[in-house]
Parts: structure tokens; C-alpha cells; sequence
């Protein structure tokens, strides 16, 4: 992604001050828009790109046919947040009627601080914590509800999807934003799951013991006709909670070498929306006391998102997180951090330097490595290809092909550069230039 483009974009996202458009960073060739489209998309960010132009006068800056192109979306994404919503409710009454103790977490479940138009948000799943011995008895209630199991039981978090809307990549672009395109059902049963990253976090509070009864905003567009004077109400976790795990959800992507922009700007609109209650901060802090990798973990992505949406960390928050973290995690942030995120930290592998900062032990960071830089799990399936003619089954297999061969080349690529990039790292640890 170019990226001075990528850099205009979030500029012109920054939470506080005065957002700033320079038209001439936007001025990309048509063939490039395709390319920026697809970038907004999965950074989860391009429906508020569109709306922040609309608001500043600058829908000129981009060429008129993107324009028409981001408004379908929004017109589309209203239809499909509609029948989310829906969704979203009738699950929450089935877990309800079963009398399970749930959690609704993220995307549609989050408050209107992290994201103040609940309609410019892209949200294909559905999230909620469950004490592990509940497990059995949501999957009773989610299969009754026309829900599948997608992965072994095992995984976590246990994914479903319902059986008119198997799971699939999209067909274009545009499917993204359509009520068809799929969306699952994620169920967990731990806060944090240290087993994929290896860093154990003990966290001295149970979530589940702290719930409160949220409503969803009541917008015109969103009502449910058969059900207009009911309100969407649902269990969600504490404030302090939701940010908790908003940290440890990003900081888990980072790692992993995927996380969308759009986490990173929710939590720099947190920062700004709730910077002077003290109440809130001083339970966040208190939170934070035992342990203190869960306030590093804080401190990193505090400053990455305030570094990316020009927002400032509150003093008193930042002299406990971002202010008192040690001299590579602060390293990481001004040397990777924004060059990373605005590529969703999916082209390199950067991140590994963040991670070995988290793992004291070195045999458990040999393997940790060896993992992410040679990855021996199956690819994603890019095409499904079951069903169809003959034409249309070798076409599938054709463009899987390409796909593999491309994550090859990126891995065999990004790899080199980390190998590259470590000597000059561990000169700047060791006090070098």
C-alpha cells in the first residue's frame, strides 16, 4: 500500500485537533484506487474515511466513481447491520431462555465510546464469554438455531456458522458490505488465551463476575419491524473489562501479524472520549496493579494508537502504561509501530522483536519463532471449489494455487527482512547506532 497515501488517511481519521486533507497525498491513478479500496476494506476503516470526507467538504479529493462506490457500501452496510442486529438479539435471547451466564463482546456489544456511529462500523462476527461448562449447553441452543460448528471443539474460540450462510471468501469487494456475506459466532470461554502466543497473564479478576445489562443505540434505520418498540438489550462485560480485553484483542493481532487498523482508532477514540473520568481510570489502573505484563501490554498499544490518531494518554494513565514501559517496547513503537499498522502489520514480521519482550524463557522463544517464520499449518482455503462444474472447480483450484504461492512468497520474503532487520535491532538493545 503506498504509503503516503495509507498516512493522509489516518491523518485524516486523527481523533482530536483539527482532522487536515491533503488532496494532493490522495491523488492516486484509478488502477491504484483498486488497490487503496481493498486496503480500506480490510483495514476496516473505509466507511469513516468516506463520512470524514463528506464532513470536511473534501469529496473532491478522490475520484467521483470511489465515491459512488463507498456510498453503495454504506447504503448496503446499513441493510446488513439491520438484519446484524436481528441476529444479534434473537442469540441473545437464546443463550437468555437457557439461562446462560454470557458476555456479548466486541463489535456490535462495544459502547458508543470506542466508535461514536455505530453505522460506520464493519463487524462480521459475533463474540461472547461463557464459563467453559456452558459450553455444551450454547451449542444445544446455537444448533437449534440452524447454527454449525465450524472447527474441531477444541479450538478456541469454538466457531459457528449458520447453515444457510456457510462461511466463504467474498465474491468482490462489494460483498463485504452485503446483508449475504456470511458472519459467525465465536464463543469463548477464556478472557485470555495464552496457549498461541505462549505468554501466560495472570489476570486476578473473573469478567464473567462483573457483567452489566447494556441496550444497543435505537437508530430509526436499525429497528426491527416486528418487534419496533423492543429494545436490544444484552449482557456485555464491565467498561473496564471491554477495554481490558480490547488491549489484550489487538495486542494477541499484533503478534499474530494481522490487526486492522480500525482496533487501534476505537481505542484512540476511548482514550479521547474518556480521558477526564477518574472513576473509570482508577478502576482501569487498579486492574493493572498485579500484573504488571498486563500493563506493558497497555502501555504499547496506548501509545501506538495515540501515536496514529493524535491523541494524547492522560498523564496519570500514561505515568502507569505507556510513559513507564521499557526501552525496546518503546523502541518497537517508534521504529515499527505506525510504518506496521498502516500495512495492518501483515507485511512483515516485525513483530516478533514485540514478542520476544513478552517470553523470558529461551527454548519457549526458539519455538515461538521458528513458528511464525516457518509456519507448517495448511493454508487458508482462498476458493472454495466444491460443487460446480468442471470449468469452475479447476478455475477454484487454479486461483488456490496462485494464493499459496503467493503466502510462500511472503513468508520466504518477510522472513529475509526479519532476519536482515534483527542485526540492526539488536545493535540499537546493545546501544549502537
Amino acid at each position: 500500500m503506498n504509503p503516503a497515501f495509507a498516512s493522509e488517511v489516518v491523518e485524516c481519521l486523527r481523533v482530536s485537533g483539527s482532522p487536515r486533507i491533503d488532496s494532493g497525498r490522495l491523488a492516486i491513478s484509478r488502477h491504484q484506487w483498486k488497490q487503496a479500496l481493498e486496503w480500506l476494506d480490510h483495514s476496516g476503516i473505509a466507511l469513516l474515511f468516506w463520512k470524514r470526507l463528506k464532513d470536511l467538504g473534501e469529496v473532491s479529493a478522490i475520484p467521483s466513481e470511489i465515491g459512488e462506490c463507498l456510498e453503495r457500501n454504506l447504503a448496503d452496510h446499513r441493510l446488513r447491520l439491520a438484519e446484524m442486529v436481528a441476529e444479534f438479539d434473537s442469540i441473545n435471547q437464546g443463550f437468555e431462555g437457557a439461562g446462560l451466564e454470557y458476555a456479548a463482546m466486541k463489535g456490535l456489544a462495544l459502547p458508543s465510546d470506542y466508535c461514536p456511529d455505530i453505522l460506520l462500523r464493519t463487524t462480521y462476527d459475533y463474540d461472547y464469554l461463557l464459563p467453559r461448562e456452558s459450553m455444551q449447553t450454547a451449542e444445544i441452543v446455537l444448533e437449534a438455531a440452524g447454527y454449525i460448528r465450524k472447527d474441531d471443539p477444541e479450538e478456541h474460540p469454538i466457531v459457528y456458522f449458520h447453515k444457510d450462510r456457510p462461511v466463504r471468501v467474498p465474491l468482490c469487494r462489494d460483498d463485504l458490505y452485503s446483508p449475504a456475506f456470511p458472519r459467525t459466532v465465536e464463543l469463548h470461554y477464556l478472557f485470555w488465551d495464552a496457549d498461541p502466543v505462549r505468554i501466560p497473564l495472570k489476570l486476578p479478576f473473573d469478567p464473567l463476575n462483573e457483567l452489566e445489562l447494556r441496550h444497543f443505540p435505537a437508530y430509526p434505520d436499525l429497528q426491527r419491524p416486528s418487534r419496533p418498540e423492543k429494545p436490544v438489550c444484552f449482557y456485555a462485560l464491565s467498561e473496564v473489562n471491554d477495554l481490558i480485553f480490547e488491549l489484550l484483542h489487538a495486542f494477541r493481532h499484533i503478534l499474530h501479524g494481522w490487526c486492522r487498523l480500525r482496533s487501534l482508532l476505537d481505542i484512540a477514540c476511548l482514550l479521547d472520549r474518556r480521558a477526564a473520568d477518574d472513576v473509570f481510570w482508577h478502576d482501569f489502573l487498579e486492574r493493572l496493579k498485579p500484573c504488571p505484563a498486563l500493563a506493558d501490554i497497555a502501555g504499547v498499544v496506548f501509545l501506538l494508537s495515540a501515536n496514529l490518531f493524535g491523541v494524547e494518554v492522560p498523564d496519570f494513565i500514561a505515568s502507569r502504561t505507556s510513559s513507564c514501559l521499557r526501552r525496546p517496547l518503546v523502541s518497537w513503537v517508534n521504529r515499527y509501530g505506525k510504518s506496521s499498522a498502516l500495512q495492518n502489520f501483515s507485511d512483515n514480521k516485525f513483530s516478533l522483536f514485540l514478542h520476544r519482550e513478552f517470553i523470558g524463557d529461551d527454548a519457549t522463544w526458539r519455538a515461538v519463532e521458528r513458528s511464525r517464520l516457518f509456519p507448517t499449518h495448511r493454508p487458508n482455503q482462498a476458493v472454495h471449489s466444491a460443487g460446480g462444474s468442471l470449468p469452475s472447480r479447476v478455475s477454484a483450484k487454479w486461483r488456490q494455487a496462485v494464493y499459496v504461492s503467493r503466502r510462500l512468497k511472503h513468508h520466504v520474503t518477510a522472513t529475509a527482512r526479519y532476519k536482515l532487520e534483527s542485526r540492526r535491532w539488536n545493535r540499537l538493545q546493545s546501544g549502537g547506532d
